[in-house]
C-alpha cells in the first residue's frame, strides 16, 4: 500500500471513529513557586501538599500505562524547575513536551521540549503583576538558540495595550515566537482583569493584521484567533473538549477537572487557547479527510 493510501486510511479512520483521547497530560509538578503573581490561578486553587518525587513520577508512569493515546505533556505548577529531576526524568517517557516556567530560573539544556515563559507584558506592567524586578533577568534566560523557547503572554485589563510594544521588543532576541492567550476569572473572585467580549474582539482583530507584519512570530494562527472571537468562543468553550484529550493532575496526583486551572475556572469566560488548538486540529483534519477521501473514492 502507497504512502498517499495510507494517508487516506488514517484520516478517513480518524472521521469515522473519532481522534482518540486523552492526547495530553497535564502535571502539576509542585505546589511551590518563587514568585506570587497576582494574576495566577494556581494559589487560588489551595494545593498545600505534593506527592514526593519518586511517587509522583510513578502516578505519571500509571497514567501513561492506562492511556498509551497520550503523546504530549505538560510540566507546569507552581514553578516545575523547582523539580527539575522529576521533568527529566518524566519527559523520557513522551514525544512531545512542554516546560511552562516563569524564567526566573536557569533553563535547562534540555534540547527535548519547548520552554513556555510566562512574560505578560513589558518590564513596566510584568513587574508590576510579579511583584519582583526581574524581568531583564527573565529576558536573559529566555534569550536562547540552543533551546526552544517561546514567550506565553496572556492579556488582560491591564496589558493589552502593549502587545506591539512587547512584539517588537522581543522579536529582537531568540526566542522562536509570543503566544498569546486571554486571563480567565476565578469564579467567586472580585477581580478586573477580564476583558470583555468586546474588547477581546478588538485585540484578535489587532492580532490578525498584527500577524501579516510579524507573521509566525505570532504562534497563534489566524484559524485559531478566530475560533476566540466571541461568536464562536462561547460554543466551544460551553463543551470543551479538554477534559476528554487531556488528564491534568494536581501535585498529589489527583485529576483536575475540567482542566489545569482546576473546578474553580470560569469556562464561561475562558481565554486558555488550549481548547481553541485543539478545535483548530480537528477541524483541520475533518476538512483534510474530506478531500483525501474524495480523492480516494473518485
Amino acid at each position: 500500500m502507497n504512502k498517499s493510501i495510507k494517508l487516506g486510511h488514517y484520516f478517513l479512520k480518524s472521521v469515522l471513529f473519532g481522534t482518540k483521547f486523552p492526547m495530553a497530560l497535564s502535571v502539576d509538578v509542585t505546589n511551590k513557586c518563587n514568585l506570587r503573581c497576582k494574576h495566577c490561578y494556581f494559589f487560588q486553587q489551595n494545593h498545600k501538599n505534593e506527592l514526593s518525587e519518586e511517587d509522583l513520577l510513578k502516578k505519571v508512569k500509571e497514567i501513561k500505562k492506562k492511556y498509551p493515546s497520550i503523546i504530549h505533556a505538560s510540566w507546569v505548577g507552581g514553578e516545575p524547575l523547582l523539580r527539575k529531576n522529576v521533568v527529566k526524568e518524566g519527559m523520557k517517557l513522551f514525544p512531545f513536551n512542554m516546560v511552562v516556567t516563569n524564567g526566573s530560573l536557569e533553563l535547562p539544556r534540555w534540547k527535548s521540549c519547548v520552554f513556555n515563559v510566562s512574560v505578560d507584558g513589558t518590564k513596566e506592567y510584568y513587574e508590576e503583576v510579579r511583584g519582583l524586578k526581574i524581568y531583564d533577568k527573565v529576558k536573559e534566560h529566555a534569550n536562547r538558540d540552543d533551546i526552544h523557547v517561546n514567550i506565553a503572554c496572556v492579556l488582560n485589563k491591564k496589558n493589552y495595550y502593549c502587545i506591539e510594544d512587547l512584539l517588537k521588543e522581543w522579536k529582537k532576541t531568540k526566542i522562536r515566537g509570543i503566544n498569546f492567550d486571554f486571563y480567565t476569572p476565578i469564579r467567586g473572585i472580585d477581580d478586573n482583569l477580564w476583558l470583555n467580549w468586546q474588547e477581546r474582539d478588538m485585540i484578535i482583530e489587532k492580532l490578525i493584521k498584527l500577524k501579516k507584519i510579524y507573521g509566525n512570530f505570532i504562534l497563534n494562527s489566524k484559524s485559531i484567533l478566530k475560533l476566540m472571537k466571541s461568536d464562536s468562543s462561547k460554543k466551544i468553550t460551553s463543551n470543551c473538549v479538554v477534559k476528554k484529550a487531556a488528564v491534568c493532575l494536581d501535585p498529589m496526583g489527583n485529576r483536575k477537572l475540567p482542566c489545569v486551572i482546576g473546578d474553580k475556572a470560569d469556562c464561561s469566560k475562558c481565554g486558555c487557547i488550549v481548547p481553541f488548538q485543539i478545535e483548530s486540529l480537528m477541524v483541520k483534519k475533518q476538512i483534510e479527510s474530506f478531500y483525501v477521501t474524495k480523492k480516494l473514492f473518485t
